[in-house]
């Protein structure tokens, strides 16, 4: 069973695998934990006049509210690690029970051990996204990958040199909504994974980008639509980026990673850690309250600096532009 879904994956790049996850059980406890943040922002950035009457609004009027009152880095708020320059003692991240259970949800490791093997960490690469729809978004904010488009990019592009050599790694991407093309699922092109680490250049306000991406837009999108409960595996080379949110409704999603324990994680110092292995002796993080201590001792550390660098997959000949490859 290993071989054949790691051979699917490595063939097509992507594997859609249906109702893995419990909407009730293991997703809507994410959501709350996500509307209790909007509270909290409420309560400190609202007018005092309005503070009452919107906490009554849903979740989705309530983050429609707040994204208009200007307050800085707001997607940092709902995010699950902390943010990759200028770490301040007060850097604020999405960080939860509820995220941790999914992060550690028995039935998500049971499929990634059949890609990655029976020894995996969770990888520090790994982000939470509230897409409004598009039309509704300040300017500034269509292009940027956390709630606007994502760009043509691979995900092994934004480890550091050594994990972008040696870190086998998967993602694990989890609508918390019905995607579909109409809300901006995302889009990749079947097998081109197979080509490689590729060249990169630096995109819209410092986003990773694939080198001549425009390329892509000509060739045969394979659309990754999926229901709530299913769950998308990518390669780590393959190509993928996301379609604007075009619909009235939200789209919200989280990606996590996982690597081959003893691999470097590609983005150290940040926490990476055993979930899954034969020797319970690696098992060393096992609550919530131990994970969340690894990314306090890991925000203490890096206050005033980075919180990761990574350069960009920039080979010193043009053998890896995609112009050069298709």
């Amino acid at each position: 069973m290993t071989n054949t879904l790691q051979k699917k994956l490595y063939e097509s790049g992507y594997l859609i695998v249906k109702n893995i996850l419990d909407y009730r059980r293991d997703l809507k406890p994410v959501l709350n934990d996500m509307e209790f943040v909007m509270d909290c922002l409420i309560q400190k950035y609202a007018k005092k006049t309005e503070i009452k009457k919107v906490l009554t609004l849903n979740f989705k009027k309530k983050y429609s509210y707040i994204s208009k009152l200007n307050i800085y880095d707001l997607d940092q708020y709902f995010n699950t690690r902390l943010p990759r320059d200028h770490v301040k003692k007060d850097s604020d991240y999405f960080a939860t029970q509820s995220l941790w259970n999914l992060i550690t949800n028995k039935r998500i490791l049971d499929v990634v051990e059949k890609i990655l093997g029976k020894e995996i960490m969770s990888n520090p690469v790994q982000n939470t996204r509230i897409k409004q729809p598009e039309k509704k978004l300040p300017r500034g904010s269509i292009n940027d990958g956390l709630s606007g488009r994502t760009p043509w990019h691979q995900d092994a592009a934004v480890l550091n040199s050594r994990g972008q050599k040696l870190t086998d790694m998967v993602t694990v991407w989890i609508p918390f909504t019905k995607t579909t093309k109409k809300n901006g699922c995302m889009i990749t092109v079947k097998k081109i994974n197979k080509m490689g680490l590729l060249n990169h250049v630096s995109g819209y306000r410092g986003q990773v980008e694939l080198k001549n991406s425009k390329l892509l837009d000509d060739m045969e999108h394979i659309y990754l639509e999926a229901n709530v409960g299913d769950i998308i595996l990518l390669h780590k080379h393959s190509i993928h980026c996301s379609l604007p949110n075009r619909s009235n409704d939200f789209r919200i999603s989280a990606d996590l990673r996982y690597n081959v324990a003893g691999q470097p994680s590609g983005r150290e110092p940040l926490p990476n850690f055993y979930v899954r292995s034969k020797n319970k002796n690696n098992l060393k993080v096992q609550n919530f309250k131990q994970w969340l201590s690894l990314w306090e001792n890991a925000k203490e550390r890096r206050i005033g600096k980075h919180a990761f660098k990574y350069p960009l997959p920039t080979f010193k000949n043009n053998k890896r532009d995609l112009s050069n490859l298709v």
